[in-house]
């Protein structure tokens, strides 16, 4: 049920684009269309519309109409039939010369009357629509009636079916048939974004009928581009989820065509209609008067009757595309309505805001501009304005750019507002284009505005395809007041890759059905196939033996005993079943002669509790953590061509963007997966990219001594974590409980760790060998077992101080006792005794050991005499130094 809650969203959005055939069959449909071929070219004795037949049921068919501009007039009529008659005459007229060019074109079919039936009120908004002829489309004639208007109409798929042959007039049988029609569908499970809502009659002139009979079709909206580029954001098409139920099950994604924007021309309207909003949506309520020395009737000054009047729902999506924008809002907007007493039938507006980006906020390599989408509805009875939180799960935030944008004062709920036809959603040329005429008229007459925003308000359902009204608003500065530091809005809506992709998405496909793959939940949904994702499960890993001089070489070091180990080179001799993807670890900076790789793969669900145990010393077993989060991105194409690079830069490039929502991510630990087989010629890939979590606000100055940096902290219960190196995966997280101004205090956690004792004398360098190759020893097989011990932690060596007591007692240094451990990973439950004694487990680092001390940083502990937390710390509580 929540499933087919969520995809009513789309009456919100728009319709799509493309041009193609005829086509009568279908692989996935049943081939008894209730249309047949033959009707329908008998009846289409005009220029028609393409469309391609997808599939068919013995009540409708499912049919892909191309994308082709359409002439429309509308009204609001008691009467059905009246009004279909009213406009029938009105096109007619256009076609017959009543144009800018005087040109009389040759009519086309269907004539299609596009209404609903009346809800609250017996008066309904009708609209009649003809397609304009294809050899004017680039630069169709201007009608002269104002009320006849052009739009683009986008891709759509649609459910169809014919009835009987009835009189031109269109009345109260439309509403019969559109009645029973929906009963059709909804009785037979098909998803409709849109209940109850628009309706089309088509109806073409028979070449063997008398002028009193037509051949007559209804047809009902099914989805577009829009809506399926929704449902993919959302990982929806996987299981047919929304699509029409002959489409199901289909492997392949599908591809949307657009039209080129250079072949649309500048669909701008002369007046502004008046019948775009009707029940059941609840629409606020505007007052509009003409803005004084501007004689363009589409532009007004515009204000709410009653600002208590209006209740909003606002998101500010993590992208820097508008097409994005629009399905990265959805979602969370949607699930805001559940609580706000506004079911989504009744919301009368979508508006998108595009911002121009700050630099001296939020950076000048992040998006260039930054967008809010809201929801807006009448009625709201002194309920105001919501603004929807990010998921806080995934650690986003709001630019600073959208928090400055009024500098924290409104100029007053005016708008200067310009009205424009077509699918906004399609058409980002013609939006910058309405926004530059209105900004120019504005300043022409010393009229001043917010110019560093502008607002795109679409106040149709996307189930309705002709004589679509829209508007471009301005926020009005009446007094002149708020323009200082306000950057120039620059006239363009970038959109995504995926806005003008061609072919379909990577995608998983039944790869995961033939291999066991990650558990991956996805919590945010982000910008051109890129996700913000958990990862659950253990790893298998294995890293070069030895430095190489080249990736290539370094990747068969590291793959091999991966392989080798899958195949039964185990303690058990098991083989275990390759899992997909094979990870490999990217190193970007790695120098010539120095690199080393580690491959890893899930580990399969059989051996998760207990894999066999490697018996090659470069072969580890390694427990994901849940909470970190990564960046993920699939990608599909040819490995070596040089395409997984373009990708990875395009994917870095994305990230980088993202900066001002939060967005961190750490480059030394990005993966590639690989799904396929080395020899497929066009492979499934995917990269992540480990994801910083941004630090909290803290109290006062708490920056390392040593970088200047301020330290991070633990988000999952506000500790601030002692700084570690980058890429240490196994190093023990160590709390700094109060930072001073020379030491810090320092919580470490338990752990089980292997430890030994002596008394050492002579060079540090030389007896911190002799205190740490015991314990090397046993990780190598020297204990009760013989076994060998990969999985281990950073030595931790701590030393008792040379106290007072110990100098009157004349205890010489070289009968000091010293210790170093090595903590143990989790798996090892049981482990083997050492074979020699060892003692007592204070310094530490996180670095190898053996590293050169001049390299490295320690930290010395000291015991704290006493627990009383208002005490002030001696000078030897604690101290952190560089040795």
């Amino acid at each position: 049920m929540a499933s087919k809650i969520l995809l009513s969203v789309f009456l919100l959005v728009c319709v799509g684009v493309s041009r193609s055939y005829i086509q009568t069959e279908h692989p996935q449909g049943d081939h008894h269309s209730t249309t047949s071929e033959g009707d329908l070219e008998n009846a289409c004795t005009r220029e028609c519309p393409d469309f391609e037949l997808l599939c068919s049921r013995p009540e409708y068919d499912v049919r892909r109409y191309k994308s082709a501009l359409w002439v429309s007039t509308t009204m609001s009529d008691l009467s059905l039939s009246q009004a279909s008659g009213r406009g029938r005459k009105r096109l007619h007229d256009y076609f017959g010369g009543a144009n800018d060019k005087r040109l009389k074109m040759s009519y086309t079919a269907p004539l299609v009357t596009q209404t609903r039936a009346p809800s609250e009120s017996p008066v309904r908004e009708i609209t009649v629509s003809m397609p304009l002829p294809t050899k004017v489309a680039k630069n169709p004639p201007k009608p002269r009636d104002p009320r006849v208007v052009i739009d683009l109409v986008p891709e759509v798929i649609m459910y169809v079916k014919k009835f009987g042959r009835r009189s031109p007039k269109v009345g109260f049988v439309a509403d019969l048939e559109a009645k029973n029609f929906y009963k059709t569908l909804k009785a037979t499970n098909e998803p409709l974004h849109e209940n109850d809502g628009y309706y089309y009659i088509a109806q073409y002139d028979s070449s063997d009928s008398s002028d009193h009979n037509m051949y007559n079709e209804i047809g009902v909206f099914a989805m577009n581009e829009r809506t399926y580029k929704w449902l993919e954001f959302n990982d929806l098409t996987a299981d047919g989820q929304g699509l029409p139920k002959c489409l199901r099950g289909n492997d392949e994604a599908m591809v949307w065509e657009k039209m080129d924007q250079s072949d649309i021309p500048l669909l701008t309207r002369e007046q502004c209609s008046t019948t775009y909003c009707q029940a059941p949506r609840k629409c606020p309520k505007f007052e509009r008067e003409k803005v004084k020395g501007i004689d363009d009737k589409t532009i007004m000054l515009k204000y709410p009757k009653d600002v208590n009047d209006i209740q909003s729902l606002a998101y500010v999506p993590p992208t820097c595309y508008y097409d994005t924008a629009v399905h990265a809002s959805a979602s969370p907007l949607f699930k805001a309505l559940n609580t706000s007493g506004i079911t989504l039938s009744e919301v009368g507006v979508t508006i998108t805001v595009a911002m121009e980006k700050r630099d001296e906020l939020d950076g000048e390599k992040s998006c260039q501009k930054f967008f809010k989408v809201v929801f807006l509805t009448g009625g709201a009875r002194g309920k105001g304005h919501q603004d929807v939180q990010m998921k806080k799960e995934a650690g986003l935030q709001t630019p600073k750019t959208l928090e400055a944008i009024h500098q924290e004062k409104t100029t007053g709920p005016s708008d200067y507002s310009k009205c424009f036809g077509g699918n906004a959603y399609y058409e980002p040329t013609t939006i910058t284009s309405t926004a530059k005429m209105l900004m120019e008229r504005l300043r022409d007459k010393k009229k001043c505005f917010l110019g560093d925003h502008i607002s795109v308000v679409e106040y149709h359902p996307q189930s309705r395809l002709f004589d679509r009204y829209n508007e471009i608003d301005l926020d009005a500065d009446l007094d002149c007041s708020d323009q200082e530091g306000r950057p120039p809005f620059t006239f363009h809506l970038p959109v995504s890759k995926d806005y003008s992709r061609t072919e379909a998405r990577p995608s998983l496909g039944d790869r995961c059905d033939t291999h066991e793959c990650p558990k991956i939940t996805t919590i945010m949904g982000l910008e051109n196939n890129l996700k913000i994702v958990e990862y659950a499960g253990n790893y298998f890993h294995s890293k070069s033996p030895s430095k190489s001089c080249s990736n290539t070489e370094s990747h068969y070091k590291a793959l091999n005993p991966l392989l080798s180990y899958l195949n039964g080179k185990n303690e058990d001799s098991s083989k275990i079943d390759m899992t997909k993807p094979l990870y490999g670890k990217l190193d970007l900076f790695g120098q010539r002669c120095e690199k080393v790789t580690t491959f890893g793969t899930i580990v399969p669900e059989k051996f998760a509790d207990n894999p066999p145990k490697p018996i090659d010393d470069t072969v580890s077993f390694e427990r994901s953590v849940v909470e970190s989060r990564w960046f993920r991105s699939l990608y599909k194409g040819r490995y070596g061509s040089g395409e997984l690079e373009r990708h990875l830069n395009d994917m870095i490039s994305d990230l980088d963007n993202l900066k001002p929502f939060g967005v961190e991510y750490n480059v030394q630990e990005l993966w590639i997966g690989t799904y396929d087989d080395p020899g497929t010629e066009e492979g499934l890939f995917e990269f992540v990219i480990e994801g910083i979590r941004a630090p909290k606000e803290s109290q006062g100055d708490d920056r390392s001594e040593e970088t200047g940096e301020k330290r991070k902290e633990d988000t999952s219960d506000g500790k601030v974590t002692l700084p570690k190196p980058e890429g240490c995966r196994e190093c023990a997280t160590v709390y700094v409980t109060k930072n001073h101004s020379n030491f810090m205090e320092l919580s470490s956690p338990n752990s089980r760790s292997l430890c030994h004792r002596t008394k050492l004398c002579g060079h540090p360098q030389t007896y911190g060998r002799q205190l740490i190759r015991p314990i090397l020893g046993y990780f190598d097989g020297d204990n009760s077992a013989n076994e060998k011990i990969n999985n281990t932690g950073v030595p931790e060596t701590y030393t008792k101080v040379y106290s007072a007591e110990e100098e009157q007692k004349g205890i010489a240094p070289c009968e000091r006792a010293y210790m170093a451990c090595v903590a143990l990973s989790d798996e090892y439950k049981e482990l083997p005794k050492p074979n020699g004694k060892g003692t007592w487990v204070g310094y530490f680092s996180y670095d190898k050991p053996l590293t050169n001390p001049e390299e490295k940083i320690t930290y010395f502990l000291f015991p704290k005499k006493t627990e009383d937390k208002g005490e002030e710390p001696s000078d030897g509580d604690s101290n952190e130094t560089e040795n």
